[in-house]
């Protein structure tokens, strides 16, 4: 383990030690090496064996073990000066406490030591976090402690400002960046150096638009504009994105950091203008729109009523990742007879995948109620479900809403939302049949690419049951790339 992962911040300088066998012309030499392991080398007993077992080797490792006691105090002695130290003090007068009757002296002196170099290193980083923020813009005020923690390069200082901002200081390599705000809030929230996104490598910059802003860290990027608030990018979703031209290209500034597409297991960032996914079998997938159409409809079987032709429409309501996202429209009346085939087009949704998470379809017979008001009843009777199913959505985990949304709608059927819609209407047409379409963002890009199936008249990827409450119809859509 290195020194510093552990506080240490430098080797403990080799000094005279007690050795309880230097009279000894076999012990006093191997006692003198495992002390020397365990308090100045690497403090590991397993990179340095003993030779055969016996009084030799048992002084060895006695010496070992009385060397990496010594170190111990070293390391608490270190981290004394350490603590004073980022706090502004200069010096410090506590003596070494007691660390035991045995090789009294030699503690305490280690103790002793490992506080000077504590306080050395703690200069160097209050000197090196001052000097940066005197060369940078708007780091006049410290607003918290200096804060630390090993990063595989060394260890890694930093402290915050006024106005969200921090400075970060590598020790020992001298390297100091800062990170404007919003980024750092962002950038805590998801779990600072210890995030996916691991150490900054850059002071945060604008955008040569000018419109953003921008931080690169070790194994990824964060980007943030005033409308967008900051997001990182990182991986092969990151990679994609900056091949395509990064902020500045169609895809825009992105809108969320990498996302969890619980339905089928992938990733995602969605952008201003588009998403892009990862599945381990599909690969990056940018889709810049989804554009989902209401193709028409064919009926099967009249309704029993004495009017020679039934006068039908369709409600389709897009159920979108917010109750205001979720939006329904309604399709013209069609005088239809037993066999007749209908097309049609009416655009239900258009915009991201990641916009909606499922398809709710109602067809009703047109007879003394006003459809349009009939089309807001069904709308309230979907929210209502939705909210109904809000716990079985949040059960499939953190990650991207509508993807919690078609799962949750897999597994509950069209029951929750035919049993809200019927309890919502309250009209003087006839309810035909309601059903819903849960649609993930990786069923939504495979239906768009897949070939248009064909029923009469009708070319669609999307088909309702035979809804028969009052007749037999179908209902059709279809889904393309917008």
């Amino acid at each position: 383990m290195p020194d510093d992962e552990d506080g240490t911040g430098t080797q403990l300088i080799e000094r005279p030690f007690e050795n309880p066998h230097a009279n000894d012309p076999v012990l006093g030499p191997r006692y003198a090496d495992g002390y020397k392991e365990g308090a100045f080398g690497d403090h590991t007993l397993d990179n340095n064996p003993a030779g055969e077992p016996g009084p030799a080797e048992d002084a060895f490792i006695e010496g070992f073990e009385d060397g990496i006691v010594r170190f111990g105090a070293f390391k608490k002695g270190f981290k004394r000066g350490i603590t004073v130290g980022l706090d502004g003090a200069t010096s410090d007068t506590l003596g070494p406490p007691a660390m035991g009757a045995e090789h009294a002296a030699d503690l305490s002196a280690a103790w002793l030591e490992g506080r000077e170099e504590g306080l050395k290193v703690a200069r160097v980083v209050r000197d090196g976090i001052a000097e940066k923020a005197l060369e940078s813009a708007d780091f006049d005020q410290t607003s918290g402690p200096i804060h630390s923690m090993w990063v595989g390069v060394g260890r890694m200082y930093w402290r915050e400002y006024q106005g969200g901002r921090a400075i970060f200081f590598i020790h020992p390599s001298g390297e100091a960046f800062t990170v404007d705000a919003p980024i750092y809030a962002e950038y805590e929230e998801i779990g600072g150096l210890r995030s996916q996104l691991g150490r900054p490598i850059s002071d945060t910059t604008r955008v040569p638009d000018g419109r953003g802003k921008v931080t690169e860290f070790e194994k990824g990027t964060m980007y943030s504009t005033a409308t967008t608030g900051a997001h990182e990018v990182h991986g092969l979703i990151g990679a994609k994105w900056k091949e395509l031209g990064g902020p500045t290209g169609d895809l825009g500034y992105p809108t969320s950091n990498e996302q969890f597409e619980r339905a089928d297991r992938g990733k995602v960032n969605t952008f201003e203008h588009g998403d892009i996914y990862f599945w381990p079998n599909l690969g990056v997938q940018v889709v810049r729109s989804i554009q989902v159409r209401y193709r028409g409809q064919n009926c099967f079987a009249e309704s029993d009523e004495a009017s020679a032709q039934d006068e039908t429409y369709v409600v389709a309501t897009a159920v979108g990742p917010s109750r205001d996202a979720t939006r329904s429209v309604r399709s013209r009346i069609f005088d239809v007879d037993a066999g007749g085939s209908f097309p049609d087009t009416m655009v239900v949704y258009q915009g991201p995948p990641a916009g909606i998470g499922a398809l709710a379809v109602t067809m009703a017979e047109h007879d003394t109620g006003n459809p349009d008001e009939y089309r807001g009843q069904i709308e309230a009777g979907v929210r209502v479900a939705m909210n109904g199913l809000a716990a079985a959505i949040a059960a499939t985990g953190v990650g991207l809403t509508v993807s919690g949304i078609a799962v949750a709608l897999a597994n509950a059927g069209v029951g929750p939302i035919a049993d809200a819609i019927n309890d919502a209407i309250d009209s003087g047409d006839d309810t035909i049949g309601t059903a819903v379409f849960p649609l993930a963002p990786k069923a939504l890009i495979g239906l768009a690419r897949s070939p248009l199936q064909r029923e009469r008249d009708i070319e669609f990827h999307l088909a309702t049951p035979l809804l028969t409450g009052e007749g037999a119809y179908k209902a059709y859509f279809d889904v393309t790339f917008g």
